[in-house]
């Protein structure tokens, strides 16, 4: 017979579940007979990452797409690149091997948060390993209640694992294409008898190649935390986690898409222009603290600090231009070298919990926070160097190293400061009605220099609204409205050397919202308007005294669309991810917003765990299917539009529970070996996506 033990695992948003113990529930967790029980969902019961206020799917008045751990785990997505790129309504833009930009609703991703603080992305950061967190919380639309600064598309809350009261380990061997070979160990353990000091301590070592020539990448990786009951309703939480990322052979950019005399080339997916020392090493240092006191009527404290730390080092080489069809010669090498050193320091305070009013009960949040970020970046800027490139037909990477060390590097010291209050509510206003509003105050600094310029912006007293309304349809649907705003400083200056004032977001949205099973499943259906102005445009023609390009600003930049979501357990045992998002995106002169993404995309994935004789196979696929893209590109007959075609990426997965505590996985990716393109035109140049690939699992747990 199966066993009943009681576990303890954290709430989904931190907060107390019961006065005894400050954040935690009691979860029931059923082994024996090789089964593993649910809660292996694909959804999650509440969120905060849209207003701090502890709010179901439903309630939420905003689009919510939530990527849970089992989601993970399935589809083998082990860094964060992987893992929003398989994320509904997201897309991203690859310049080469390492530099990756995601996008939302045609904007650019530029708030992220860990356990809700707001923090900088930063270069490697695509590469993060996802072992360290529990789930991901992906809000689209303007989010700046809670980020302040940012673009309309949407924010990516990084929660992390917490330790549990009892104890539990885990353990993946992984082995696939490429020679990537990944090892994984998780290990929970209570430090005291009674459970009330605990740690959890996640390790990583991977090593693996590319599909490209050369390229090879290391990753060591390890996150710790320590959680302690100071008392019945006091929790304090302190971790570090540390990430470096060694990639040799980077490419940058891809291959030429033309000879000179102007006809395509046909390469082979693994070619690269990549020199064998290059490569952009990327280490990544987070040591936070957190405080939370659970005080009598349910109301609760939290203050957390956060520390990161990040650097990069840069060698890169490529070749430019359009070799002759017949040698393979005619490219101009060239190099770069540069390195990044930032650091950043975030506090954020709450204090949140219910209130009575007119007979009906309200939830209220109040925060405060404050961050600065320095980052020194040295660059050689682009280095010819003398050596000839040979024949692109017979290239093997052998070629001498510049002495980048001899040049003068120029330096760029960026200083960024903000604080802010913020408050939201929700009001219970009848029964059926619940009204959310909330409002930020915002102080922002922004301080830039280089050897040529020194310039300053500040804004004092910035006001972002939010306000909702969410209205039950019946016991499972609910419709909602919502308005949101955001802001992002610049650093483009105008012909007369001026800073360009924020560009400013807004986003109006319409949606219905619907909860089944029990809460085991959730959809949604998003109609959506934003608008961004005071987008930095080039002005033609125009150019500083220190040689840079001037800028005009532009209002009317505008995007529409609709994003729907499925995700949960949709009957026992089958849980789907699924999600469409179609957007039309224009700048100012109506002309086709970031034309290198795909206006419409679709994802789904989805598991089934048979039942009876079968109870220890799971079996799934999915598919992400992206519509055509377009980027502007110089062939040497002219300037061409070049297009990527509308294309499926289907995926297979496999998993057999060998025992109650041990099964073995296997994932297919690119099944049916589809050629396609992530850079197609940037700089002339094309890189292919990864061939069909597989990579074969076994995990053990305790």
């Amino acid at each position: 017979m199966p066993q009943a033990a009681v576990a303890q695992s954290p709430t989904s948003d931190g907060r107390a579940a019961n006065d005894e113990q400050p954040g935690w529930r009691d979860e029931i967790i059923v082994v024996g007979q090789g089964e593993r029980q649910s809660p292996s969902i694909y959804t999650v019961p509440v969120v905060t990452a849209a207003t701090r206020l502890p709010l179901t799917l439903r309630e939420t008045p905003q689009a919510v797409t939530v990527m849970t751990r089992e989601n993970l785990d399935d589809q083998q997505l082990n860094s964060v690149q992987n893992a929003l790129e398989a994320t509904a309504g997201l897309s991203s833009r690859t310049l080469d091997s390492e530099r990756v930009t995601f996008y939302a609703r045609g904007f650019a991703i530029d708030s992220f948060q860990y356990d809700g603080i707001p923090t900088a992305f930063v270069s490697g950061a695509s590469f993060l390993d996802t072992a360290f967190f529990e789930r991901f919380e992906v809000v689209r639309g303007a989010t700046g209640l809670l980020t302040g600064t940012g673009n309309p598309s949407a924010s990516i809350n990084l929660v992390r694992k917490r330790p549990g009261r009892q104890f539990a380990a885990s353990a993946t061997l992984s082995a696939g294409s490429w020679d990537n070979f990944r090892g994984m160990a998780d290990i929970s353990a209570p430090l005291s008898r009674d459970g009330h000091v605990r740690a959890r301590l996640v390790g990583i070592l991977q090593d693996r190649e590319g599909h490209v020539d050369r390229y090879r990448q290391a990753k060591r990786s390890v996150y710790g935390i320590v959680e302690a009951d100071l008392g019945p309703r006091t929790l304090i939480s302190i971790g570090y986690d540390h990430q470096a990322i060694r990639p040799e052979g980077t490419t940058w950019s891809g291959m030429p898409l033309w000879f000179s005399d102007g006809t395509p080339t046909r390469w082979s997916r693994s070619k690269s222009m990549t020199a064998d020392w290059s490569r952009w090493d990327n280490t990544l240092d987070s040591a936070f603290l957190t405080l939370e006191h659970q005080f009598a009527g349910q109301w609760v404290a939290r203050a957390a600090v956060m520390h990161q730390r990040s650097s990069s080092d840069a060698r890169l080489f490529s070749g430019l231009g359009y070799p002759d069809r017949v040698t393979g010669e005619g490219l101009q090498p060239f190099a770069l070298a540069s390195y990044t050193r930032s650091r950043q320091n975030s506090i954020d305070a709450t204090l949140s919990g219910p209130v009575s009013l007119l007979g009906r009960k309200h939830d209220l949040v109040f925060g405060v926070m404050a961050n600065r970020r320095v980052a020194n970046e040295f660059s050689s800027g682009f280095v010819l160097p003398s050596t000839p490139f040979e024949s692109i037909f017979d290239w093997t990477g052998a070629y001498p190293e510049p002495d980048f060390d001899a040049r003068p590097f120029s330096r760029t010291r960026t200083v960024t400061r903000q604080g802010a209050f913020y408050g939201a509510a929700k009001l219970d206003i009848v029964d059926r009605l619940k009204v959310i509003v909330g409002t930020r105050l915002t102080f922002y600094d922004l301080e830039q220099q280089t050897a040529l310029t020194s310039f300053e912006f500040s804004k004092s007293g910035r006001i972002t609204p939010y306000a909702g309304a969410v209205l039950d349809l019946d016991s499972h649907h609910s419709a909602y409205v919502s308005y949101t705003e955001i802001f992002n400083p610049q650093t483009n200056r105008d012909r007369d050397e001026r800073m360009l004032a924020p560009t400013n977001g807004r986003n109006v949205e319409f949606g219905v919202k619907g909860s089944y099973f029990g809460g085991r499943a959730s959809a949604s259906i998003a109609v959506f308007k934003s608008w961004l102005d005071n987008v930095g445009q080039i002005d033609p023609g125009q150019l500083l005294p220190d040689g840079t390009q001037a800028y005009f600003a532009a209002n009317g930049t505008t995007s529409r669309g609709v994003e729907i979501d499925l995700q949960g357990e949709i009957l026992p045992g089958w849980n789907t991810y699924a999600g469409f998002a179609h957007f039309v995106a224009e700048n100012a002169d109506g002309g086709r917003l970031n034309a290198e993404l795909p206006r419409t995309s679709g994802r789904i994935f989805s598991t089934y765990r048979f039942a009876g004789p079968l109870r220890a196979v799971t079996v799934g696929g999915g598919v992400n299917w992206r519509s055509a893209s377009f980027e502007s590109a110089a062939s040497p007959m002219g300037p061409v539009r070049t297009r990527q075609v509308p294309y499926a990426l289907v995926s297979l997965m496999a998993r057999y529970d060998l025992s109650a505590r041990t099964d073995l996985s296997l994932k297919v990716n690119n099944l049916t070996d589809r050629r396609y393109t992530v850079v197609n035109g940037f700089f002339n140049q094309v890189l292919f996506g990864e061939p069909r690939n597989a990579m074969l699992a076994l995990t053990v747990r305790y």
